[in-house]
């Protein structure tokens, strides 16, 4: 089963659970980190608007950023700084979509999930409309 961006995000921000981890989160960060942890939250914002508020994607994909993690990306930021463990395998995924998240690095993670971004920015405006597009 295909899961897509905003069932997941449905998921992970589940009472707002999502937002406050990442307000704390980014509140203890400091330079590269704090930056990237931003990009992070304004876009799960975004994302959260198409999930949750019904917002078009087509009025906040132009909006997703990508920028800070270009930028790191290009200067050779060691992603596993932000958590050095690796995901945790929690028992209540087992069984979902996101059970294979447990053990991988958060370098893997944050890669993903630019790369999900970076999809949704190249092709929702070639393709947004077409019944194949989710």
């Amino acid at each position: 089963m295909d899961i897509t961006i905003p069932t997941v995000l449905k998921a992970l921000s589940y009472s707002g659970s999502a937002m406050k981890s990442i307000t704390l989160w980014s509140n203890k960060s400091k330079g590269d980190t704090r930056a990237l942890i931003g990009e992070l939250k304004d876009n799960l914002l975004y994302l959260d608007m198409v999930a949750l508020d019904n917002v078009p994607l087509g009025d906040v994909a132009e909006k997703l950023s990508i920028l800070e993690y270009k930028r790191l990306s290009k200067e050779g930021f060691n992603f596993n700084k932000l958590n050095k463990d690796r995901i945790a395998k929690y028992r209540s995924l087992k069984g979902s979509d996101l059970e294979s998240w447990g053990g991988k690095t958060t370098e893997e993670l944050v890669v993903s999930i630019y790369d999900k971004i970076t999809e949704i920015k190249i092709r929702f405006p070639h393709v947004g409309n077409n019944k194949n597009f989710r």
